[in-house]
């Protein structure tokens, strides 16, 4: 065991040039003449509300000035939509995505292999396309890779692309469901004030009257002032009864207008107690009572329909406000050099790496010989 550790030391010792700088030359190699140049293309984007709030009304002014806590949440929806197996497929059936990621523009170490899983093209993809949210500003920057720099601006420009019509959608599909909503909760009570004038209109025409409260209050006027008369005229016959006979001929017209005044009290108290309407007989207390009722259900239906038509107009305004849409700040960019690979930096990470590995084998070693 000592023999053969010592025999390890030594070979690490004797071939350190080889184990450090070979491999460092050939990564070097791959770097600077094999690897494929990748190229990558920025935009930020933005989601924005519509502008159509009333100027009193301050969740619309704080949302006007973009620090509405909304935006962060549909910022990271569009960012896990990008993310999403839905946006690979769009991708890959508009563009080619996979064609461009096996073609023969990759590297057999940096490109997708040809025999590839679902699993590995999706991963892929997430390599090489990053979306990031600013948290303070809810920025959205998106970058993406490819091995030629035109269609890196392509992947980018069909990204914003089919983003802007996913955050369309799902807005406009809201806002059309929050109308049908308040469409058919309107016109449920439309159709009650239409019912409750229907029932006015058949009580005034079954029972031939306009408006039982007032004619009733008419039919009480009347038969008050008959009856005062009536008993002016009965006043008169007893004077007249002291000093005339019956005989006589003031006496026996003033006991005609007796008669006819009783008889036409009689009449109007009549028509105050029944009201003929379709076979059906109803005094004037109990029309008034039925139609009080009616009134009092149409007026009831009239501030529902009222109501219900603010909250329409209400929820019109609100479904505007809500609109939101992915605005562009920086568009696209055309990449005039390749970004990747980062030759410096990885040739000085790959140095470190090999040093490191270096000095813990020469450790290891060197600890178990102690032991």
């Amino acid at each position: 065991m000592e023999k053969s550790l010592t025999q390890l030391n030594t070979l690490l010792k004797q071939n350190k040039t080889a184990l450090l700088i070979l491999p460092w030359v050939l990564y070097a190699f791959y770097l600077i003449v094999w690897a494929a140049p990748q190229y990558e293309s920025q935009s930020q984007l933005i989601v924005k509300s519509s502008d159509g709030g009333s100027s009193f009304d301050p969740s619309s002014l704080l949302m006007a000035a973009g620090v509405s806590g909304g935006s962060s949440n549909e910022s990271s929806l569009v960012e896990a939509y990008i993310q999403s197996a839905d946006m690979i497929k769009y991708l890959d059936s508009t563009i080619q995505l996979r064609d461009h990621y096996t073609s023969d523009e990759a590297d057999m170490f940096s490109g997708l292999s040809s025999e590839h899983k679902q699993e590995d093209f999706y991963q892929f993809y997430l390599n090489h396309v990053d979306v990031s949210v600013d948290s303070t500003s809810s920025v959205i920057t998106l970058r993406t890779r490819a091995f030629n720099a035109e269609y890196a601006q392509v992947i980018n420009q069909a990204i914003v692309e089919k983003a802007e019509q996913f955050i369309n959608t799902i807005n406009n599909n809201l806002a059309k469901s929050k109308l049908v909503f308040a469409k058919g909760e309107h016109e449920i009570v439309e159709q009650k004030l239409q019912n409750a004038k229907t029932e006015i209109l058949g009580f005034q025409s079954k029972y031939n009257v306009l408006d039982p409260t007032a004619e009733g209050a008419a039919f009480q006027q009347i038969a008050f002032s008959l009856e005062a008369t009536l008993a002016q005229k009965k006043a008169e016959l007893s004077t007249m009864a002291t000093m005339m006979s019956n005989m006589a001929p003031e006496v026996i017209n003033i006991k005609r207008e007796i008669s006819a005044l009783q008889k036409e009290v009689e009449k109007q108290k009549e028509k105050i107690s029944t009201t003929e309407g379709q076979g059906q007989s109803l005094s004037v207390s109990e029309l008034m009572a039925q139609y009080s009722n009616l009134q009092v259900q149409l007026q009831l239906a009239i501030q529902a329909y009222s109501s219900s038509l603010i909250t329409l107009e209400n929820a019109r305004v609100e479904a505007y406000q809500k609109l939101q849409h992915l605005v562009t700040v920086e568009s696209s960019t055309l990449p005039d050099d390749n970004s990747y690979p980062t030759i410096l930096y990885n040739l000085v990470l790959f140095g470190v790496a090999l040093l490191l590995l270096y000095g813990i084998a020469r450790i290891i070693v060197a600890t178990i010989r102690e032991l």
